[in-house]
């Protein structure tokens, strides 16, 4: 049986309250009033484009929700002060939805940071820390009493064969190759079909797995980025381009260019020989030290798209 593991989470809410003129800002964090200037950073970070109107129809994933992983707070050489970020962005329920004062519904994000160090001592992959959060209701305005705390998160790691599944579905040559092309350039992500935003993640969470577990430490992932930028989010789901990114049809397999991504490949080719994929999965999963995406300057605060920019165009 998974064993349940609670996680300790740090968490902001993004929005606009009730017929506001002003711009989307974060309205309530576990932290307090003080920090929600640095939490409006964070989240900033991972909104990767506008959400279409609340009644425009469109494909899935390409509509509300979005979610998006991210990192902050890393120091130098301390996994510690590294947070993974989870931003969940959709629209309220009809019951709690409100309007800014143009008549335009606001959308709101959820962010959620846990310490990568928890996420690395169990493993945890993208799927099972989206399904921790999915569920949880960060307190409303009306609900605190006192100073906000972290909220606790019920996670279950994936057994293995569960990711094995996971990339067998995506395809072993496939997924294999395009964990290889991220290890040289950011990738644009086109789905086959239409993809709901789950969907998504496992396809991501796949290609991850065929990396070392320590990339997870200084990734960038979205399931929609229609204002993705030349790096970031590393790894999502989009139509932009820039002459940096690459673009990976998910029914063909991209042919790795560097020696580092083409060696990469070979490896995993071969350890799946000798291994298999559930024990080529473990061995990377070991491997938890901090690793970066090529390129990556040590920045943990991006630019995102500005949070005015945020809820119903």
């Amino acid at each position: 049986m998974t064993p349940t593991l609670s996680l300790r989470a740090r968490w902001a809410v993004l929005s606009k309250p009730p017929a506001d003129s002003s711009d989307y800002r974060v309205l309530r964090c576990s932290d307090g009033p003080s920090e929600m200037a640095w939490f409006e950073h964070v989240i900033r970070a991972t909104l990767f484009g506008t959400p279409p109107p609340w009644s425009t129809a469109g494909r899935p994933g390409e509509v509300l929700p979005w979610i998006s992983f991210g990192v902050c707070g890393a120091g130098a050489e301390s996994t510690g002060s590294r947070w993974i970020t989870v931003s969940v962005t959709d629209w309220n329920s009809f019951a709690e939805a409100t309007w800014d004062s143009s008549g335009r519904r606001s959308a709101t994000t959820r962010c959620f940071l846990v310490p990568y160090e928890d996420l690395a001592r169990h493993g945890l992959g993208l799927v099972p820390l989206w399904n921790a959060v999915r569920p949880v209701p960060l307190p409303g305005e009306a609900a605190e009493n006192g100073m906000p705390q972290p909220v606790l998160l019920t996670a279950q790691a994936d057994p293995v064969e569960r990711t094995v599944r996971r990339v067998e579905a995506a395809g072993f040559d496939w997924t294999a190759a395009t964990a290889a092309v991220a290890l040289e350039a950011p990738l644009a992500l086109r789905a086959r079909g239409d993809r709901f935003a789950l969907d998504r993640i496992g396809v991501i969470d796949a290609v991850v797995s065929l990396l070392p577990y320590g990339y997870r430490a200084t990734l960038t992932a979205s399931t929609w980025a229609p204002d993705a930028t030349a790096d970031a989010p590393w790894i999502c789901y989009t139509k932009a381009s820039s002459p940096r990114r690459r673009v990976v049809d998910e029914d063909t397999p991209p042919e790795p260019v560097s020696p580092p991504a083409r060696a990469h490949l070979a490896r995993l080719r071969m350890l799946r020989e000798e291994l298999g994929t559930d024990g080529l999965l473990r061995a990377l999963a070991r491997r938890t030290a901090p690793a970066s995406f090529p390129g990556d300057d040590g920045s943990r605060h991006r630019t995102g798209r500005r949070a005015d920019a945020h809820g119903e165009g």
